[in-house]
């Protein structure tokens, strides 16, 4: 009798053992787990990816902004706005000379500016005392290379591309353009194309302060994002100087009006990135502006590689998101510094 119970209860025993016992996932609800995974993965990306954008769109904003407040130290301290840029050597009237200056004097807006945005050691690479003494178009600065070397952080959009040398000289570049104001439809160094309808002026022509900005300076761009389509890196005719000497050029000015062969104006709005003309081929693509016009590789437009817009620093300092979508009017009008035409920007 006590055998037999005993051996019941092993089977009981012998169950509840059994039924008690840990289960292992099988194939398919391993599948379910990772698909779930993969779907939330899914929905998380593009809004981890806007937040990187939206991160870096505001970093692009503050770079901007020093600029801009750099330009009003720069003021403060020179009784003007600076200067864009020039060719050839400024103890010579020519202003026809190419392709850069031969003289600390003649070299960018974005060298003028560094001792106001704490760069002034990059600033120090060169003078004034170090230019050749005798005027001559083909002598250059012996420290143009040094300090194009340099990489400004501050000159460069985070949602474009990090700092990088182009070139067999490894020179830096700038994301940023002075607001020209109307582009001609001759040499870019002809006089209607050398910015006196805009905040930055070609250097000699002449020169302009906030206060003489007739259309009010928040109203009228100062400084903003330049175009430039990923595959034209280093090469695009906007892109293929260093930012600190790189003459009266489409790397550091932008133009937001063109005139037509009729004498009228129109608006030439900034363009996503990806609109930006661009190598395909061994040629380069076109793209037509509001007056029908293409300029190739050597083009005039503002934009960015930010979804919606471009973003500028206006003449009062503060800063704007203006969209792709903006009429080629109000932009013409923000981009004119002395046109009188009121606007309101969207």
């Amino acid at each position: 009798m006590d055998m037999v119970c005993s051996e019941l209860g092993c089977g009981r025993l012998l169950r509840r053992h059994r039924c008690c016992g840990r289960r292992a996932f099988t194939l398919v609800e391993l599948l379910v787990v990772i698909a779930i995974i993969g779907v939330l993965v899914g929905l998380l990306l593009p809004a981890v990816q806007s937040a990187r954008e939206a991160a870096k769109r505001t970093q692009c904003t503050n770079n901007l902004k020093q600029l801009g407040l750099a330009c009003h130290n720069y003021q403060d301290t020179n009784g003007q706005l600076p200067n864009g840029a020039r060719d050839g050597d400024h103890r010579i009237s020519s202003f026809t000379a190419c392709c850069r200056s031969t003289t600390v004097h003649g070299w960018t807006w974005c060298y003028q500016l560094l001792p106001y945005m704490e760069e002034s050691g990059v600033y120090n690479l060169a003078s004034a005392a170090e230019d050749s003494q005798v005027p001559n178009a083909r002598s250059y600065h012996p420290k143009e290379n040094i300090v194009g070397q340099q990489a400004i952080v501050g000159l460069y959009c985070p949602s474009r591309r990090e700092p990088k040398g182009y070139g067999s000289g490894k020179f830096h570049r700038t994301d940023y353009a002075g607001n020209a104001g109307q582009r001609g439809l001759g040499n870019l160094r002809d006089t209607d194309s050398s910015g006196l309808k805009g905040v930055i002026i070609q250097t000699d022509r002449a020169s302009t302060s906030i206060e003489r900005l007739r259309d009010g300076s928040s109203k009228t761009i100062m400084i903003g994002e330049k175009a430039l389509h990923p595959d034209a890196f280093g090469i695009d005719g906007g892109d293929n100087e260093m930012w600190s000497n790189a003459g009266w050029d489409e790397c550091v000015i932008r133009f937001g009006a063109g005139v037509l062969s009729n004498g009228n104006t129109y608006g030439i709005p900034p363009i996503p990135d990806m609109k930006a003309p661009h190598p395909v081929g061994g040629r380069w693509t076109s793209y037509r502006d509001a007056g029908g016009i293409n300029w190739g590789r050597w083009h005039p437009y503002f934009g960015s590689a930010h979804g919606v817009g471009a973003n500028f620093v206006m003449a009062d300092g503060s800063v704007r998101l203006i969209g792709f979508d903006v009429d080629q009017l109000v932009f013409r009008r923000a981009s004119l510094s002395n046109d009188g035409e009121p606007f309101e920007l969207p």
